[in-house]
């Protein structure tokens, strides 16, 4: 008896603490349940999933750019195929029809296994997985998990099991910009979900866990094994028969992206869309089917991005030496039980991306003048000693030497390397450490008709288009045009002699000095000292003011700093490129734009630009046509642009853009190049009346070049690359010869008048308030420089 009293206290003390523990249980649960239902969703803010319909990005013949956000085409139950729904319950939730929302001995499962330290799945049924795909996103993983619980009761109660199965499938996302399953099945297949077969269906439900590392189009062979397990789970569940299995786990992937089909390579001008729509509309930006039409000329941007990726690789990199291998990984640690390591490297090749044009392998074999190497694609290629002979090995920026003599003085096997496929053969290569930008528009309306603002956007998302630096001699052009506006000519002399101001002693690129020279002549040579000079004597309140009516910030310049004359100021290539763009157009102010049109699903047209537009004869405002055009406001006498656009002519045709004249043989062009101290940045700006373009070159942490680096040596190049297929069929196009403007025959040297038959002689514009009068005498001169300056007094001949 003892003992049975004793078991049955045990009992008695055991159902007490089994009661207690349960109504603790239930009171925890009551309490988490009253303290989380207010913040759970409503039911009618997630019944019903909208349609959504990414932002798409088009160059001006609507070729894509760009597809940013995901796509969302929600189906009804109806629409969807017994076959998906069984391959969903089989793998994620075998009780979805008889439990409430949450499967206890699932639950029980999976924390078992947690105390276990083994995986037995983590008990969350459809419904729960259903709640995460609704909210709680930001929440961490175990509180997702305790707030789904009462969330997936909420939604049992509000839906039916079906209800349930057809919003989950409509708001997973499926990999590939792909959310809901009317997405998926077009983006992968092509086809309305009601037409998948079994091999597919079974494919889009194994996306669920992992859709961005484990779809068909980026991991092929993860994909088929992650297939054959929901067949598996399906033919074990009896959905379908061993034949139909094996009919399904037998099927190619046939997936392909159908959205999303870039045709025209613009990234830096993409993000430039997309942070605009943001700033006005938030993210329905990335879901409401608006849709960008840009000013870009699809033909044109694909040509800037290969003239700036070709040239920061074969005018500046390739040049200054190969800097080696990025990582060596050796051989003896990846090979197999054949000794073979090429599946294994490949498969370490596919952490790497591919930049700009270079393609990440890694040397196989090495042989006296060639070499072997494995791709990502686990293609191996060979590489001829024509393709490694310029790899000079990088000592500094003034240093690439020696050449190599064999193949494995520049690679060994195992070597992590890039390499470029050139016209199908394949060179080593490397990734650039130099960077630049590249900005086309027109100077009639100033919209940009290309862009690349970098190497590689998924390499550097810095957009060098906009992004200031200081712009050496390609600022002079306006210090000139300030110039000639104050009653200069191009035939006024100026002194390129040694001066000082305060400690400041300016010299120029050739250490030497001429004496007196034309301002025409000063240009051309971009000689340094006489701008200085000339800066110093129209001052810098005119200068500035000059050129802040081209769009130049100059509220940020210094006063009384000589060196904004040698542009030493930041400024941005897209700031240059539009000032140069009104000195094209005859001195009209234009303004940069880039959209065109902008549309959306709900409203349709909602945006259509009207630029300012150079119209010189615009129609009088009664006319109708006057309401489309706003006319560009002048900002410089017609003549001053037209003798600006003539010295901007002899720097081609003479001077440091010789090389554009030689290459396209043009009349119509015009330009300056652009070196700073160091040299650290490089420019070249050119135009005819149809397009202006600029080019920058330079490290994003300002440093120097290189000593035999200037303007000329790649920004030029570069330049000419874009210029020679952008200007193919056009005819040449300057700007036209205004009233007031008359020539005179000049010495070149000394810019006095001459007679025909004297030796070295040119004919020179000028305006006719200060051209030489007829009989040879000089006009009334102006004294230029004000109060006269001991060091830095200069004659000036008009």
């Amino acid at each position: 008896m003892p003992v049975q009293i004793k078991i049955q206290k045990i009992f008695k003390w055991a159902a007490t603490i089994a009661v207690a523990g349960m109504a603790g249980a239930m009171m925890v649960a009551s309490a988490a349940y009253l303290y989380l239902a207010p913040l759970l969703p409503a039911a009618e803010t997630y019944r019903n999933v909208q349609l959504e319909t990414p932002l798409r990005i088009y160059t001006s013949d609507r070729r894509l750019i760009d597809e940013i956000g995901n796509r969302r085409d929600p189906v009804d139950y109806t629409d969807i195929p017994p076959l998906l729904t069984d391959a969903l319950i089989a793998t994620e939730d075998l009780r979805f029809y008889s439990h409430p929302g949450v499967d206890l001995q699932a639950l029980l499962r999976g924390l078992y296994g947690i105390i276990r330290g083994v995986n037995l799945g983590g008990g969350s049924t459809i419904t729960m997985q259903l709640t995460n795909n609704l909210s709680f996103d930001s929440d961490k993983v175990y509180l997702r998990k305790i707030k789904s619980i009462p969330f997936a009761l909420q939604i049992e109660r509000e839906l039916t099991k079906e209800e349930i199965l057809t919003l989950y499938l409509n708001t997973a996302y499926f990999g590939a910009g792909a959310d809901g399953i009317g997405a998926a099945a077009y983006v992968y297949y092509g086809k309305e979900v009601d037409e998948l077969s079994l091999a597919e269906a079974a494919m889009m439900i194994s996306l669920l866990p992992c859709p961005s590392a484990c779809n068909p189009l980026s991991n092929p062979t993860r994909a088929i094994d992650r297939r054959r397990v929901r067949l598996a789970n399906m033919l074990r569940q009896g959905m379908i028969n061993q034949s139909e299995f094996a009919d399904a786990d037998r099927s190619p992937i046939t997936a392909q992206r159908r959205n999303r089909d870039i045709e025209v390579s613009a990234p830096y001008v993409a993000e430039m869309v997309r942070q605009q729509l943001y700033d006005e509309h938030g993210e329905e930006a990335y879901s409401q089917g608006f849709e960008v039409v840009t000013t870009i000329d699809g033909d044109k941007q694909l040509t800037a991005n290969k003239a700036l990726i070709d040239g920061l690789e074969n005018y500046y990199d390739k040049r200054h030496g190969y800097r080696g291998a990025t990582a060596n990984y050796p051989k003896e640690l990846y090979v197999d039980e054949n000794g073979d390591a090429k599946e294994a490297w490949a498969k370490e090749l596919q952490q790497v991306s591919v930049i700009g044009n270079q393609h990440p392998a890694i040397v196989t074999s090495v042989d006296d003048l060639s070499f072997e190497a494995v791709l990502k694609s686990g293609q191996t290629t060979k590489v001829e000693w024509d393709g490694i002979s310029w790899a000079y090995t990088f000592n500094s920026r003034n240093d690439a030497w020696p050449p190599p003599d064999i193949a494995g003085d520049a690679v060994q096997t195992g070597d992590l390397i890039r390499l470029k496929n050139m016209d199908g053969q394949w060179q080593l290569g490397q990734i650039p450490d130099i960077q630049g930008a590249l900005v086309s528009m027109s100077p009639s309306n100033g919209e940009i008709i290309a862009l690349v603002g970098g190497y590689d956007f998924r390499h550097s998302q810095v957009n060098r288009v906009i992004t200031p630096r200081p712009p050496g001699s390609n600022f002079k052009p306006f210090l000139y045009g300030t110039a000639l506006e104050q009653g200069y000519s191009a035939a006024t002399t100026i002194n390129d002699a040694p001066i000082s101001r305060g400690g400041y002693r300016p010299n120029n690129y050739e250490n030497n000095f001429l004496g007196p020279i034309t301002l025409r002549y000063a240009l051309k040579e971009s000689r340094n000292v006489p701008a200085v000079r000339l800066y110093d004597q129209v001052g810098d309140d005119k200068v500035l003011a000059f050129a802040a009516k081209f769009g130049f910030q100059t509220q940020n310049f210094p006063r009384n700093d000589l060196t904004v004359a040698l542009g030493s100021q930041d400024v941005q290539p897209l700031e240059v490129v539009t000032a140069y763009s009104a000195i094209a157009n005859g001195g009209y102010k234009v303004e940069p734009w880039f959209i065109k049109e902008i549309s959306n699903l709900a409203d349709g047209t909602v945006f259509k630009a009207k630029p300012i537009t150079v119209c010189e004869n615009c129609p009088t405002t009664s006319d109708d046509v006057a309401a489309e055009i706003i006319p560009a406001p002048r900002i410089i006498d017609p003549q001053v642009a037209f003798i600006l656009n003539s010295m901007l002519r002899s720097v081609i045709e003479e001077g440091s853009g010789a090389r554009v004249n030689r290459e396209l043989g043009r009349g119509d062009l015009m330009g300056k190049t652009g070196t700073t101290n160091g040299p650290q940045e490089l420019w070249f700006s050119g135009f005819n009346r149809d397009i202006a373009t600029t080019v920058f070159i330079g490290f994003d942490q300002p440093e120097p070049l290189g000593e035999r680096e200037q303007g000329a040596t790649i920004a030029v190049p570069i330049w000419i690359d874009f210029m020679k297929v952008a200007l193919e069929g056009m005819p040449e196009n300057t700007m036209k010869r205004p009233d007031g403007i008359e020539d005179r025959l000049i010495n070149k040297t000394t810019g006095a008048p001459a007679t025909p038959g004297e030796p070295d002689t040119i004919f020179e514009y000028f305006r006719t308030q200060n051209a030489p009068t007829a009989d040879g005498a000089l006009l009334p001169s102006i004294d230029p420089a004000g109060e006269e300056n001991e060091e830095l007094s200069t004659e000036a001949i008009f």
